[in-house]
């Protein structure tokens, strides 16, 4: 087995060099919701000189392809350990597109990937990386490293990496990705509604990695948005209160703005379809000056509030009121993704029984989480981030999909829940509202992520709770 390239790249590019492509045939052996209102945005490492590379900027959005091809009467390839992989020749395992001749050698269906990441290129000046283009560096790193596993198994897969610059519109009209079975990214907010517009128009399956959308408007089943929604937070938060906290007062509160206030909604959704007690609901309309004690439980059962604003500022206003009440007895706390990073509250986190929901959490004594940094650090002479974990789980699983189910895999993918290192995957449908009568199948909207992680704040850190 091969691996082939059209472009020749240098290991250093994702230890901060330039993603430099250079133009030459080669053939080697197969080896986020918003931020926070009040917080700065996390500075990317500025990048160092790449004294390896000597390529100039030419200008053009460059490609780099991988290809894959299995020889029926080659003998398996050797592994890293010396031992050949196990081959599936079992036609009827799982895979709807082999035809169903028991005994036939399993020939897997030519497939196409592409991964849009906006690398920006043309930004590249005197051997310096574009400010933005890090994250993507080290998305595709994680996504290089699960190209390694998956071409240790029997699979007919052309994966092409592009550019993308954040045009989405620009980007699709190229062969690469309009010829494609499928496409992982984009990965700019901005590049969201074309790439839904894009799939549902040309019925492509479109993986949108990064950035969660809403409610979408009409029906795309090709649409798998991998980071859970907001409501999907919000139904995830509830189903944990309920679990945990059954016999609990639970009170939403949050400021009186348009944005906060329709975040009531959400909650209100889930304590139905969960056949939830009523939460009560909670404007505030001054809030830098406002009481939590009224809203405290005065028999002694336990109060939980959920505060469901990223922003800073009033976050911090509340806990300490919370924490300076006289009437704080049995309190819990749930809270957004967006307080991990506000590092300054951590003493009241840890007073207040602090939880969060997350979309991503690594456990780092896991031992398939230090096999992959040990394997990382090996390879790119630096520890993975939580953008490199992600590229590695969205290629590992969704390459093992197309390889198992074929370019039809958005009709299985529910069926196949895992844990990944950086999350689990339980892609569900969300349906539109419809008709009494009509199919709803017919009426998803999109695939989503329904895997939400209720993270405690623990020994001076979020860690993964009950």
């Amino acid at each position: 087995m091969k691996k082939t390239s059209r472009m020749n790249f240098t290991n250093s590019i994702l230890r901060g060099g330039i993603f430099l492509l250079m133009l030459s045939t080669t053939t080697i052996s197969c080896d986020l919701f918003r931020k926070a209102e009040t917080s700065k945005v996390p500075k990317k490492n500025t990048p160092k000189d790449d004294k390896t590379a000597n390529v100039p900027n030419t200008g053009k959005v460059l490609v780099d392809t991988i290809r894959w091809r299995t020889d029926p009467n080659a003998k398996p390839p050797v592994t890293s350990s010396g031992q050949p992989p196990v081959v599936n020749t079992n036609p009827n395992s799982g895979n709807p597109n082999t035809g169903g001749n028991t005994g036939a050698t399993f020939t897997p269906e030519a497939l196409t990937l592409a991964v849009l990441l906006p690398f920006d290129s043309d930004k590249y000046v005197d051997g310096k990386n574009p400010p933005k283009s890090q994250f993507a560096l080290d998305f595709y790193a994680g996504v290089k490293m699960a190209l390694d596993s998956l071409s240790k198994q029997p699979m007919n897969l052309t994966v092409n990496v592009v550019d993308s610059r954040t045009d989405f519109n620009a980007t699709a009209g190229r062969y690469e990705v309009s010829k494609a079975n499928a496409i992982l990214g984009p990965i700019e907010r901005n590049d969201i509604p074309p790439a839904i517009a894009y799939s549902s128009r040309n019925n492509i399956p479109v993986i949108s990695p990064y950035f969660p959308t809403g409610d979408i408007e009409g029906a795309n089943p090709n649409f798998i948005q991998v980071k859970p929604s907001l409501k999907t937070h919000c139904f995830n938060i509830v189903q944990h209160i309920k679990s945990y906290h059954p016999d609990a007062q639970v009170v939403v509160a949050a400021r009186s703005k348009e944005n906060e206030i329709a975040r009531f909604a959400f909650f209100d959704e889930a304590e139905k379809a969960l056949s939830a007690s009523k939460f009560e609901d909670w404007r505030i309309d001054d809030e830098t000056n406002f009481n939590v004690d009224p809203y405290i439980d005065r028999s002694g059962r336990t109060t939980v509030f959920i505060i469901p604003s990223w922003n800073e500022a009033f976050v911090s206003g509340f806990l300490k009121r919370l924490n300076a009440s006289p009437r704080r007895g049995q309190v819990v706390v749930y809270g957004m993704p967006q307080w991990i990073d506000f590092t300054a509250l951590n003493t009241l986190y840890s007073s207040l029984n602090v939880n969060i929901s997350s979309s991503t959490f690594i456990d780092g004594n896991a031992p398939e989480v230090q096999y992959f940094r040990s394997k990382f650090l090996g390879k790119y002479k630096k520890l993975p981030n939580s953008d490199a974990f992600l590229g590695y789980d969205c290629m590992l699983y969704f390459g093992k999909l197309m390889a198992q189910y074929g370019k039809n895999f958005p009709q299985y993918i529910n069926s196949e829940q895992q844990s990944m290192l950086h999350t689990k995957f339980y892609f569900n449908p969300v349906y539109r509202n419809v008709p009494v009568g009509e199919d709803p199948n017919a009426n998803i909207s999109k695939v989503e992520n329904s895997y939400v992680n209720i993270l405690k704040f623990e020994g001076g850190a979020f860690r993964m709770g009950n």
